[in-house]
């Protein structure tokens, strides 16, 4: 015979499994029994999105019926202390009764992503509980006449991505965050003030990302501090029009462990302060330089690599070449495993600039011949340059074990067929290595 064991479980579990699942699929197990409709009123985690509902008549209707139905019918004594909603078309009255009757001294993760610019209620900004803070799209935050109010005691994860604030209004009273994305959003000139000319990052985050999308006409200098010596992760994103004038400054982030720079546009306007980061982020495990970052460091005067003493993964986007430039940067990451390399001088436009400093040292970097495992060539086109390099690392990598070449897709198949025949003649330091070629051309089409 067959039984329902899990029926039998408590409820608190059943609810703890429900959890996990969208609130509609969990509300739809109270057609079970009447056992399941007591458990559906007691959950505490909602995750609510009116993307099921958009389609046939009155689907609108139909959310907002579901959405009051949950949140009324629900038994009190069970406290809400997960929200997620997601929704595009509700009334600024009815969006702000259901946050008010979710809001309370429990809570503590709110996600908001609403297309629809709100006057948050005051109790989320005070909540004592809240753990987690997520606001996507449009929320008006510049509304509030006091921020000094502003006081989140237990928050440490904040996701802002939205157009109209100013961050510091928030950051001010969270004295325990440890998570911060900032994602700005401003496409209208009128909304530039709203953003402050210095934002000072928090000195308790141990993971700071920040994406920086704006376009407008005109002309902007922000600057943003990095003050934050307990930082693990970081990953900046840079992309605005020339006119936009982006800096940031940084302290030594002696607990780094992973960072990610990609910039979209011209270098011109980093070039003074990414030279700078990459001397704060020399303790770091793991370095990722995309778009025209590693152009910065070519245009940078007088510029000298930092020692990378902890450095074990390295992956370069070069839109312009420079087998100096890489060999420097060898010789100055002492541990290195995994080194990735991506040119990209095919598929976006750059100014070529030439890698003008002294030559790297004439014997082979140390990670070279002790330490680097695995080398990867993304997008690679056969030139002289690149195949000696190539030829370089296998002919000196004693610990080198995987090479993987992804051959650029414009190639045809003869070409290929050459570039192949002749990597794979270049002679080996050890036998046990693994060269590998990868069509990337047919990867991208399936």
């Amino acid at each position: 015979m067959k039984m329902d064991r899990i029926s039998f479980l408590p409820n608190s579990i059943l609810c703890n499994i429900l959890s996990y699942l969208p609130t509609e699929e969990a509300v739809s197990t109270s057609i079970l029994s009447s056992r399941w409709r007591q458990v559906c009123k007691e959950l505490q985690v909602f995750d609510i999105d009116d993307t099921p509902f958009r389609s046939g008549l009155e689907w609108e209707a139909r959310f907002v019926s579901y959405v009051n139905a949950i949140l009324t019918q629900r038994n009190a004594d069970y406290p809400i202390q997960k929200f997620r909603l997601t929704c595009n078309k509700v009334s600024k009255s009815l969006l702000l009764t259901w946050l008010n009757a979710v809001i309370g001294p429990h809570l503590q993760e709110l996600y908001l992503n609403i297309d629809l610019p709100i006057k948050l209620p005051e109790a989320i900004l005070t909540c004592p509980s809240l753990k987690s803070l997520i606001l996507k799209r449009d929320s008006f935050l510049d509304s509030y006449p006091k921020f000094s109010n502003v006081y989140l005691p237990s928050l440490k994860n904040l996701e802002l991505d939205i157009v109209y604030m100013d961050p510091s209004k928030l950051l001010s009273g969270c004295p325990v965050l440890e998570n911060f994305k900032l994602i700005l959003q401003v496409h209208d000139n009128s909304c530039v003030a709203l953003i402050p000319t210095m934002q000072q990052m928090p000195r308790t985050l141990k993971s700071l990302i920040i994406e920086d999308n704006t376009f407008f006409n005109g002309v902007s200098h922000r600057l943003i501090l990095i003050d934050t010596p307990s930082l693990e992760y970081l990953h900046i994103k840079v992309m605005t029009l020339l006119n936009s004038k982006l800096e940031f400054s940084f302290s030594n982030f002696i607990n780094i462990v992973e960072a990610h720079l990609d910039l979209l546009h011209d270098c011109i306007y980093h070039v003074g302060w990414v030279p700078h980061l990459l001397h704060a982020l020399r303790e770091t495990k793991l370095l990722a330089l995309k778009g025209y970052s590693t152009l910065c460091l070519f245009s940078a005067p007088a510029f000298e690599f930092p020692e990378f003493h902890r450095l074990l993964n390295l992956e370069l986007d070069v839109p312009c070449f420079s087998t100096n430039f890489l060999l420097n940067f060898l010789h100055n990451s002492h541990v290195l495993e995994a080194l990735v390399i991506h040119d990209i001088s095919k598929e976006k436009y750059f100014h070529l600039v030439e890698y003008d400093v002294p030559a790297p040292p004439t014997m082979v970097p140390n990670c070279v011949t002790s330490h680097l495992k695995s080398f990867e060539f993304r997008g690679y086109e056969d030139s002289v340059d690149k195949r000696e390099f190539i030829a370089y690392l296998l002919q000196r990598g004693l610990a080198l074990e995987i090479v993987t070449i992804h051959l650029n897709y414009v190639f045809n198949q003869e070409t290929k067929y050459d570039i192949v025949r002749e990597l794979s003649a270049i002679p080996r330091a050890s036998t046990t290595r693994q060269l590998n070629f990868i069509d990337q051309n047919a990867v991208e089409h399936g």
